[in-house]
């Protein structure tokens, strides 16, 4: 990690981040998922940074995304997702206690954009993205960056 991914971060996130490493990066090469250093304070392993990808996925979310999600992919195919997360990382996806749930798109996707456990919940989210012709990420400039000069 470079100085200028932590205060990417910082600015994505719009206060200093907690110790992370960079997971996945945009296609402007700065982060857009980070891995959250271990913490009972914070159960989210994998979170979603860019501006652009948060709010993509929160418009899925706030369309009834969670359960259609939930729904196309089915109960016992999350609650593999889980255990596999659990098995790695000592917690379940987003902290859910128990059951084949999905509690947040968010988190589904940054673990699949970060490479370690690609899942259908996230496939499916990043298709309702695209399907409503919303780019994932902007087109002409990253919304990171400062603003020019």
């Amino acid at each position: 990690m470079t100085l200028s991914d932590r205060e990417a971060v910082a600015r994505q996130l719009g206060r200093e981040p907690k110790p992370f490493t960079v997971a996945a990066r945009c296609p402007f090469g700065l982060p857009s998922v980070i891995e959250n250093e271990p913490s009972r304070k914070l159960p989210t392993t994998f979170w979603i940074t860019c501006p652009a990808l948060s709010a993509a996925v929160a418009r899925v979310e706030a369309a009834g995304g969670v359960r259609e999600a939930q729904e196309a992919v089915g109960t016992g195919v999350v609650e593999a997702i889980h255990e596999e997360h659990l098995q790695r990382y000592g917690v379940r996806v987003a902290g859910v206690r128990e059951g084949g749930y999905v509690k947040c798109l968010h988190a589904f996707t940054a673990l699949h954009l970060a490479g370690e456990i690609e899942n259908p919940v996230a496939r499916w989210t990043l298709a309702q993205i695209e399907a409503a012709n919303s780019p994932v990420y902007p087109r002409d400039r990253c919304c990171t960056s400062p603003e020019p000069g």
